[in-house]
């Protein structure tokens, strides 16, 4: 299963969130607030994930960004991540070519299954565009194992059907397929760890006010939550250090 992030195309970027609720609005999130995510997809705890970066050198501008992006999450997770030149990697990332600003990534050890030397993982080709370090902080939620936050059963996001499906295919080139894979909630399932709804995760996507009904909108969120954070720390826990 291929997860995406569209072009930035629907609308400027909100000074701020909109909330489903208005009273929530200038309030520090709660640490319940957290992501969907499928544990079946994890990594191996404490282990290290080899990074290849396809025909770049580890001193290249563009491989520094990414580096940098998607070191926000090891503060929070017990896993280590090795950058190394070349094909041969646990994750494989090359550019998204002529994609404006999307990116794409496989869900956590479903990397493994990806024929060798085969992507798994595209990013946007400008590493200077502001929005390039979100993109690749919400691709490696993905390869961490992390499902969208807008998808969650219980964001009662008032879609639009009648207009659902034309514009992700107008303005971010989805088929209905790709619409029911990453926009629109998933079922409840054994197989996802459903966490309270989050809507200032790094992994929720902008949602439009004219692909909803009602004056509901959400802007993308460009750094990790405090429900990312948490959702991080509860699927890759540190040690606790020992007391002395």
């Amino acid at each position: 299963m291929i997860s995406t992030t569209p072009p930035a195309v629907f609308q400027p970027q909100l000074s701020a969130p909109v909330t489903e609720n208005a009273a929530d609005s200038g309030h520090p999130l709660s640490r319940s607030r957290r992501n969907i995510s499928e544990p079946a997809k994890y990594w191996p705890q404490n282990s290290t994930l080899k990074i290849a970066m396809y025909e770049y050198d580890m001193d290249d501008e563009y491989v520094l960004a990414v580096k940098q992006a998607a070191s926000e999450w090891l503060p929070h997770i017990n896993l280590k991540f090795e950058f190394v030149p070349g094909e041969e990697g646990d994750v494989r990332i090359t550019q998204n070519m002529g994609n404006n600003g999307g990116g794409s990534s496989v869900l956590g050890t479903e990397a493994l299954d990806v024929y060798p030397g085969y992507p798994t993982m595209l990013l946007p080709e400008n590493h200077k565009h502001p929005r390039f370090k979100y993109v690749v902080m919400h691709e490696f939620g993905h390869i961490l194992g992390a499902h969208h936050a807008h998808q969650h059963p219980d964001s009662h996001i008032p879609w639009n059907m009648d207009k659902v499906y034309e514009g992700y295919s107008r303005i971010a080139g989805m088929d209905r397929q790709a619409v029911q894979k990453n926009i629109l909630p998933l079922p409840r399932s054994s197989q996802y760890d459903f966490l309270p709804y989050d809507g200032d995760s790094v992994m929720h996507y902008e949602v439009p006010y004219a692909l909803t009904h009602g004056d509901w909108g959400q802007s993308e969120t460009w750094s990790l939550s405090d429900g990312d954070i948490a959702w991080a720390e509860k699927a890759y826990p540190k040690a606790i250090p020992a007391i002395a």
